[in-house]
């Protein structure tokens, strides 16, 4: 089926709200644009919480990318290197990789 949401741009912004290592990111599903770098904004107001963004082939899989960990309440922007291949792959914080995990589209 069609994607779950799509580039807009190449500067994204995700969060990690109060109670996110239990209930996830504030979205779940991220876009870039294929064979572009993009940045990714992080705020993680999820107050003593250690987490991070990680970019994964799929649940498991090869990373494309894994950004620095950081404690809230932190903001971090994170370069990222492109992702040639259009497809559908798999974000997560690597800390709570169960609770915070999403979709990764690069069209």
């Amino acid at each position: 089926g069609p994607p779950p949401c799509e580039p807009t741009g190449t500067t994204l912004t995700i969060a990690a709200p109060p109670g996110a290592a239990g209930n996830g990111f504030e979205t779940d599903c991220l876009a870039a644009p294929a064979g572009e770098a993009f940045t990714i904004e992080f705020d993680n107001s999820d107050t003593g919480q250690i987490h991070n963004v990680g970019i994964y082939q799929s649940a498991g899989g090869e990373a494309f990318f894994q950004g620095d960990t950081i404690t809230a309440p932190d903001t971090i922007t994170y370069d990222v290197e492109p992702i040639d291949d259009p497809g559908q792959y798999h974000f997560q914080c690597d800390v709570h990789p169960t609770t915070m995990t999403g979709t990764f589209v690069v069209q």
